[in-house]
């Protein structure tokens, strides 16, 4: 380097407080020490000591913009930092200090392993350690973003748990979980069930406050502070509470989560109608059980679910339902939902018409209940007591029997036409290579061709005939197995289940179902009907052997009243 050129540094010291990314690297006071002691070994002494605390994995530092301003006018020359990734990690910010370097304006970069002159080879060696930083940074990223999409998929979510829950920082990264915070989440419960019950919102952030002492959890900066009112709102509508979340946040995709639940998504509607508002997330549709699924029975439109939120107003006992243009009043006294004292709120769902084919279509719609009564009662026609188990499967098996030997005989039938189709094929091939045809008197060769590709067709008939009736007793047997398990849990299983457990119940009642007068039909497959015909045999030998409801009283009169003497005869 020319010694007639004077170094001017200015000393530039970053870390990143905003992403967790870089906490191993060394903080701004251990940087600053190793500084110091280049300063003092190579005699000198920077303009201005620069720090910033920001990331530098995208452009936009106001500290770092600021020292290639005071370069850009000559105020320095050189830059001294603990490492070329406290510069940049971003190729935009890497290219700026090249160019500085390729103007003349920037002649060293001087760091505690290395100094990096405006020279070709120092220069690719930089750009080098740039790459590398950039590198590690989309690792760094790549990395975190698989863990994330890991935890969301385990049922917890990625994030700074809210109050009431604590986030695991003891287990092994990647198999963390959102645990319960034991001294909040109580009073979190009661916040909710408090504000059901009717107590306004002001009046629980006053006993959270004054009564119970609740404390926000305290963190490095913050909490340890009371609940404020803006709190206990976002608490009553934050759906993380009902085990449902968002994630990634504005995606619009809810997932459900194996935390611990402070209140059941019923009453957590219900709060948010008196709130003034409607539940915040919605899975996709897939909460109604057996929607798109069904068919208009009279214009062949979709059936589609939708919800319907009523309201019973306390002061003119009104029952008036929530639109989209109403949503926090009574339609008749202009009360607010939310002045009422504990109103009764009813949320049904129906099933309807979509009437993308027919807008005028008549067909009526029906409650989820009711239809739900609907599947109970087919699946009752079927539903085969435990007890009787050993016998339904007998009877299955007699049947399958049956079957069977009408199988055997359609196969042995089968065999015998292929037989005899080879042997046609053989003797027309005999019949054309025989000496007295020799002429072709007897077949000529469009005759024969003609034949020969009526057996070669027949006979690859056949053949996939005797192929395809090998795998139909197996197949026989697992519809068997599917059948009895169906008809044995069904019923008792719908009951329990969730929409998704109902959904798959209800389409293995049949095909094609369709909704006509407020009524569910299917395309039942014959095995349906074999097992309710079964469980119309059980019901009548119940009955059979069933002891009687009456008491044959004419034996316990006799011996009544042979035991007084003022009744006997003489």
């Amino acid at each position: 380097m020319d010694n007639k050129i004077t170094l001017r540094f200015l000393r530039y010291r970053r870390k990143s407080s905003e992403d967790n990314k870089e906490r191993q690297a060394a903080s701004l006071e251990d940087q600053a020490y190793v500084l110091d002691g280049i300063e003092a070994r190579h005699h000198i002494k920077a303009l201005a000591d620069l720090e910033e605390s920001q990331s530098a994995h995208t452009p936009g530092r106001p500290v770092f913009d600021t020292m290639l301003e005071r370069i850009e006018k000559g105020e320095a020359n050189a830059i001294l930092t603990w490492h070329p990734n406290r510069i940049c990690r971003n190729m935009t910010d890497g290219g700026r200090i090249i160019d500085l370097m390729d103007r003349g304006l920037l002649l060293e970069i001087l760091t505690p392993s290395r100094t990096f002159q405006n020279t070709p080879m120092d220069k690719f060696m930089l750009t080098l350690e740039f790459g590398i930083s950039k590198k590690d940074s989309d690792d760094k990223s790549i990395a975190v973003k698989r863990g994330l999409d890991k935890k969301n998929r385990d049922g917890w979510r990625p994030g700074v748990a809210p109050e009431g829950y604590l986030n695991d920082k003891v287990t092994e990264s990647g198999f963390r979980k959102i645990l319960t915070d034991s001294e909040r989440l109580p009073f979190v419960k009661r916040i909710f069930q408090m504000f059901h019950d009717g107590t306004p919102v002001i009046e629980i952030q006053r006993i959270a406050d004054e009564d119970w002492h609740y404390r926000t959890r305290q963190k490095k900066r913050l909490g340890g502070k009371p609940l404020s009112l803006s709190m206990v709102y976002w608490i009553l509508t934050n759906p993380f509470y009902t085990g449902k979340y968002e994630y990634p946040k504005g995606s619009s995709n809810w997932h459900e989560g194996r935390h611990e639940t402070a209140v059941s998504e019923e009453i957590f509607n219900e709060i948010q109608i008196r709130l003034g508002r409607r539940s915040p997330y919605r899975i996709n549709g897939k909460e109604f059980a057996f929607s798109a699924i069904m068919r208009c029975g009279i214009c062949d439109s979709g059936i589609v679910a939708e919800q319907k939120w009523q309201v019973i107003c306390k002061n003119c006992k009104l029952k008036f339902s929530l639109t989209k243009n109403n949503k926090d009043k009574c339609t008749s006294c202009g009360t607010l939902i939310a002045d009422m004292d504990n109103p009764t709120i009813l949320h049904y769902i129906y099933y309807r018409c979509g009437k993308k084919k027919n807008r005028l279509c008549l067909e009526k719609s029906v409650r989820v209940d009711r239809l739900e009564d609907q599947v109970l009662d087919k699946l009752g026609k079927i539903a085969i007591p435990d007890c009787c188990l050993e016998w339904a499967i007998e009877q299955i098996e007699k049947m399958g029997k049956q079957d069977n030997n009408f199988e055997k005989e359609t196969t042995n039938a089968t065999q015998r036409a292929f037989t005899e189709c080879k042997q046609k094929l053989q003797n027309l091939l005999q019949l054309k290579i025989a000496p007295a045809n020799s002429d072709g008197s007897l077949l000529n060769d469009e005759d024969y061709k003609t034949q020969k590709q009526i057996l070669e067709q027949e006979l690859k008939t056949l053949e996939e005939q005797l192929g395809g009736s090998a795998g139909k007793q197996q197949e026989a047997d697992e519809k068997t197995g599917k059948a009895i398990t169906f008809a044995i849990r069904a019923q008792r299983e719908f009951r329990k289940g969730d929409s998704k457990k109902k959904r798959e119940i209800f389409m293995g009642l049949g095909s094609h179902p369709k909704l006509q007068e407020r009524i569910v039909s299917f395309d039942s497959p014959k095995y349906l009907f074999e097992l309710e015909e079964m469980k119309k045999d059980i019901d009548e030998a119940f009955l059979r052997v069933a002891p009687s409801n009456q008491l044959d009283l004419a034996i316990q009169s006799g011996a009544f009243f042979s035991s007084i003497p003022t009744v006997l005869r003489g």
